[in-house]
């Protein structure tokens, strides 16, 4: 059995030598498509003997790039652990190997994956312990390719779906001790800006505004996220890329900017992109005016009262020591 590690790519260069290295660490292959990336991806790529590189001369959503990537791993022969991945998520190779070493009988044809997935935030040694969308979680990452399971391909616009395919899974292994530490929260700028095309993207192929502000609230900032330490075992072996890059112009932001180009700033007003200077500046340049973006989702101030007075209950009754099934007794 051979382990695999499944890449998307578009303009990662801030990030593939640290990805690529803590893959290569427990992978015996790496395969990387490349989605017409225009800085230094695809050389950063050619560097690593473990790589193998798929370019393709357009740019493909993430959902299908998994497809053309699971195909491109049955390429080689036998029932291998794929293991599928983002650019900006990093695992301690060693630990990866032990886990593979330790439970190799456990994985049959046809085992998902789940890993601890975790959010770094602010800096590589803080993680975002508690959100609603965005706290620690197990997520599938990985399969042992029975080749006969695969992705829904009839959602060929969708932007979110699971990392491998799901159906058909004989079993599910957590893989308690793996801890995935996903970067993109460290580059503030840039995920917002990567949120709002995300936005941008499902209001071009249709979707309701009050959908997808409802969708992609949970990104918007907040000066109230709780983090922890990250524990040093999550680290070993790793590396971890220059901030400084945040404060560059994202190929997110070049989309954007041609989507209003194209279709004006006033079409994608519905969105709740307008915190983010840029956009708002282009906005209110084109229009004359602030733009109103759908908060229909919203609860009234009443329902939003008594939610947040029911959070801060739980809360005390977390400090004081009290369990939900105390509180009943």
């Amino acid at each position: 059995m051979k382990v695999i590690g499944l890449v998307p790519v578009r303009n990662e260069a801030w990030v593939l030598p640290h990805s690529l290295a803590s893959l290569s660490g427990f992978c015996d292959v790496v395969i990387v498509s490349d989605q017409n990336s225009d800085d230094r991806s695809r050389e950063i790529c050619r560097s690593f003997a473990k790589v193998v590189l798929l370019e393709s001369s357009e740019c493909v959503i993430s959902t299908r790039v998994r497809w053309q990537l699971l195909d491109a791993a049955r390429d080689y022969d036998g029932c291998n652990l794929l293991w599928c991945t983002d650019a900006d998520e990093l695992i301690a190779p060693r630990a990866a190997r032990d886990f593979i070493a330790a439970r190799r009988d456990d994985l049959e044809p046809g085992t998902v994956v789940e890993c601890m997935f975790l959010h770094l935030w602010q800096s590589a040694s803080r993680y975002r312990e508690y959100h609603w969308g965005y706290g620690p979680h197990f997520k599938p990452l990985a399969l042992v390719d029975d080749r006969r399971m695969d992705y829904d391909r009839t959602r060929r616009n969708s932007i979110h779906e699971p990392r491998v395919p799901l159906d058909g899974a004989v079993a599910t292994l957590r893989a308690d001790g793996l801890h995935v530490l996903h970067l993109q929260w460290l580059l503030a700028e840039r995920t917002q800006m990567r949120q709002a095309w995300y936005r941008c993207r499902e209001w071009l192929d249709g979707r309701p505004s009050a959908v997808i502000n409802e969708n992609y609230s949970v990104t918007l900032p907040d000066a109230s996220v709780r983090t922890a330490d990250v524990p040093a075992a999550w680290t070993e072996g790793l590396t971890f890329p220059d901030l400084a890059i945040d404060r560059e112009q994202s190929w997110n932001e070049r989309d954007i900017l041609a989507w209003f180009d194209e279709r004006t700033p006033e079409f994608f007003e519905p969105l709740e992109i307008w915190h983010i200077p840029v956009l708002r500046e282009r906005f209110e340049h084109r229009a004359g005016r602030r733009p109103r973006p759908d908060r229909s989702y919203r609860a009234s101030w009443p329902a939003r009262a008594r939610h947040f007075g029911r959070r801060v209950a739980a809360a005390a009754r977390r400090r004081l020591g009290f369990t939900d099934e105390s509180s009943r007794l």
